[in-house]
């Protein structure tokens, strides 16, 4: 049985992190953003046509089409699944809509998880996993991969991408490593600062990013958007506002529709109180969820009407995905929780189910902000760990915990 929504927004999972670039066929780490929902419908049979999509117009859409009509006549047909998946998934991440993402595993679908699997179908299932959460089950299938093809290196670009999610930076910095062995340019020296950054190596990863956004070439977008916006964020990170805004303008001119970027930037400019400033760079994005929800955070700010529709909207969508079971949303849903519901105890059992799945710097935030607001701070004693083994360097993080240490002082 399918579940569908009726809505005027196509869309899907939240983009939870900065997608590394294209070196094979896609990019490594898939995140599409989030759904526009509203009531759930359940149709009575899969025989029920819930959308007739528009043509359009898109030359990536035609081919897609394109493509799956050729699949469908030749199932079988190695080529062109790889080729119909990664287009989908492309189209799918750009255009914001997850049904796309449904097209790519259904194109990969003649070719179950087995001993013969294609290397190049394992890679793209990893990816699908990987951008549902399912992180054990992306990993089997880049252990798969890499025991058959061991010089790949978009499955060490993804397999890093995950271990620093989950904070198993030794891991990752291995992986990080291997790319270097294989020619990929700006990749591992990226991939690196990303992992350094969050282990008390800000600034040498900082001047890392430096000396390889020097070295890209001027035609390699998706390898300086990364480079240029995780600069920003670690920029943020060490409070430097002058350098976060260069680095964010500079990614906004590479891409300015880049839906990771404009969260990042968004949180930026909601941290320096320009809630204007955000609501006029989201207005046009309420079809992704992460992106709504920093909308309504700067209309809650200005105090606009517009605020409690978003406010229903976002409630309705979380709810929906409950119905589902998906929990990919559960940081966005803790955020959502505490500042917009101001209710502290559910945000705080959500951001601890979130933290169990992945652990970075916006999971520490909002762990922390939401055992403060309940009066239970060392119900963050998880994240405050993690920053203290780590040598996480954070701004927003030691302003959150200043006034705990003052008082133990």
């Amino acid at each position: 049985m399918t579940t569908d929504t009726h809505g005027k927004c196509g869309a899907g999972v939240s983009p939870r992190r900065r997608p590394l670039p294209a070196l094979l066929v896609l990019a490594a780490t898939l995140v599409l953003p989030g759904l526009c929902r509203a009531t759930p419908f359940v149709p009575a049979s899969d025989a029920v046509v819930l959308e007739q999509r528009p043509d359009s117009g898109d030359s990536a859409a035609r081919d897609a089409r394109r493509l799956h009509r050729q699949l469908a006549a030749s199932p079988d047909n190695l080529d062109l699944a790889l080729q119909a998946a990664a287009q989908d998934m492309a189209i799918g991440r750009r255009q914001a809509d997850p049904r796309y993402l449904g097209r790519a595993e259904a194109a990969l679908a003649h070719w179950p998880d087995g001993p013969d699997t294609p290397p190049q179908v394992l890679l793209l299932r990893a990816v699908l996993r990987q951008s549902l959460h399912d992180f054990a089950g992306a990993r089997a299938a880049l252990a798969r991969l890499l025991a058959a093809a061991p010089r790949t290196p978009q499955a060490y670009l993804t397999r890093a991408s995950i271990e620093t999610v989950q904070a198993a930076y030794p891991a990752a910095l291995e992986d990080c490593g291997k790319l270097a062995l294989l020619d990929t340019g700006a990749a591992s020296m990226i991939c690196t600062a990303s992992v350094s950054s969050l282990t008390g190596h800000a600034r040498l990863a900082q001047a890392a990013l430096g000396v390889a956004l020097r070295n890209a070439a001027e035609d390699a977008v998706p390898v300086r958007l990364w480079a240029e916006t995780l600069a920003a964020e670690i920029a943020v990170r060490l409070d430097d506002a002058a350098s976060a805004e260069a680095h964010f303008a500079a990614a906004l001119r590479l891409d300015p529709q880049d839906s990771y970027l404009l969260g990042a930037y968004a949180d930026f400019l909601l941290d320096q109180h320009r809630a204007a400033e955000a609501a006029a760079l989201l207005r046009g994005f309420t079809c992704n969820d992460p992106l709504l929800l920093r909308l309504a955070l700067a209309e809650q700010v200005l105090g606009l009407a517009e605020f409690d529709t978003h406010a229903a909207d976002l409630q309705a969508r979380f709810d929906t995905a409950r119905l589902r079971g998906e929990t990919v949303h559960r940081r966005e849903e803790a955020r959502f929780t505490l500042a917009l519901l101001h209710r502290p105890a559910e945000a705080l059992a959500l951001a601890q189910a979130n933290w169990l799945v992945q652990r970075e710097p916006a999971d520490a935030r909002i762990l922390i902000e939401a055992a403060i607001a309940a009066g239970a701070p060392e119900q963050a004693e998880a994240a405050l760990g993690w920053m203290r083994t780590n040598h996480v360097e954070d701004a927003a993080l030691t302003r959150l915990l200043a006034p705990a240490r003052h008082a133990a002082n």
